[in-house]
């Protein structure tokens, strides 16, 4: 049987971002790959066992997207190392994952950075999510990654609410890029066990 894709989404709290990402790309990948083809879950670096801020709940609401229940969760080597791609909202967030855990900093991008070398880069042919994911970024050397220019994905909070939802429709057409490109290079039919990665 074939595996599920697992993709982690970091943010600096796992409170917003993150959250929010993870909800809409899970909602994209289902509809364009089926329900059981992908693991989505997230990520950051703040307190565990934390909600999502109320304005993200609401913001996911409206998109019939429940993430009331969602607690925060700790970037570890643990829970980075089985993920086939890794989606930060910060440069920084790659930089802290690869303190962590080095084997994952090639397959660790903010999601901007993600959608230009993908859309830049053809896939190798018959690989997987994680070949692709790895290649993407073999001539990011961390010196350069370090000092240099990366786009990142603003963080909305505590925004007044037109400048919150702005920052989440932009979110949203990340995900629905994202999705697009994963669909178009990766076979990944559901998969009828059930996977699940820390």
């Amino acid at each position: 049987m074939t595996e599920p894709l697992k993709i982690l989404t970091v943010c600096s709290h796992n409170r917003t971002r993150s959250v929010m990402t993870m909800a809409m790309l899970k909602r994209d990948l289902d509809a364009r790959l089926g329900v059981g083809a992908s693991i989505v879950r997230s990520l950051g670096f703040g307190p565990e066992d934390m909600p999502s801020i109320p304005d993200a709940v609401a913001a996911m609401a409206r998109r019939g997207l429940d993430t009331s229940a969602h607690r925060s969760r700790q970037v570890t080597e643990r829970n980075v190392e089985p993920a086939d791609l890794i989606l930060t909202s910060e440069r920084d967030h790659v930089i802290k994952i690869a303190a962590i855990s080095p084997s994952a900093y090639r397959r660790s991008m903010t999601m901007p950075e993600f959608l230009d070398l993908a859309t830049s880069h053809e896939p190798p042919a018959g690989g997987t999510l994680r070949d692709w994911a790895t290649e993407l970024t073999t001539d990011r050397t961390a010196r350069e990654y370090i000092g240099g220019d990366v786009e990142e994905i603003f963080d909305p909070t505590g925004t007044a609410p037109r400048a919150f939802e702005k920052s989440v429709v932009e979110m949203e057409e990340m995900c629905e890029r994202v999705t697009a490109l994963i669909a178009s290079v990766v076979d990944a039919p559901p998969a009828r066990n059930r996977f699940d990665f820390d």
